[in-house]
């Protein structure tokens, strides 16, 4: 079956057997990390959206789910930063009441100073955020962040 939102299951060290989920255009991204495997950021943004409809990445977990592959977790991760999907906080309360299966969260961190970010998050078992620099000078070098994101202000968020 083909899927346009959800992939795998596919092994991860840290959560296992995980089904993922796609919620932004591909290399839709707050950071154009230069040690990403996805190349270039081609959308550099810190402007949350609603790119697709919650109701339809729903659709393809519930159909996932049929199919009866071990899943250990649903991991909302895809191909580029998944908080800046404005339906995040629905998707994991819709996710909530279709499985027990676990929620986790992949995240650069680098919307987390947003209240609205944290209040959408509050409900995933798990969120992983990445922390690659301890200053204003590597975190530009290393994670080029869209103009808007500071390393203060990324820290803060993670605090």
């Amino acid at each position: 079956m083909e899927f346009k939102y959800v992939y795998g299951p596919v092994p991860s060290r840290r959560l296992g057997e995980s089904l993922g989920i796609n919620p932004v255009p591909f290399k839709t991204c707050s950071y154009s990390c230069v040690y990403c495997q996805l190349g270039r950021t081609q959308h550099l943004t810190a402007t949350r959206e609603y790119y697709f409809p919650v109701e339809d990445i729903l659709k393809e977990v519930k159909t996932a789910l049929k199919i009866g592959n071990r899943i250990d977790y649903i991991t909302i991760v895809g191909e580029g930063e998944p908080t800046l999907y404005s339906g995040i906080g629905r998707l994991i309360s819709g996710i909530r009441e279709i499985t027990e299966t676990p929620v986790a969260v992949i995240t650069n961190g680098s919307l987390l100073y947003d209240p609205d970010v944290r209040r959408d998050l509050r409900d995933a078992d798990v969120v992983l955020p990445t922390f690659d620099a301890g200053d204003e000078e590597t975190f530009r070098r290393i994670n080029r962040p869209h103009r808007d994101i500071t390393f203060d202000r990324m820290a803060q968020g993670l605090r």
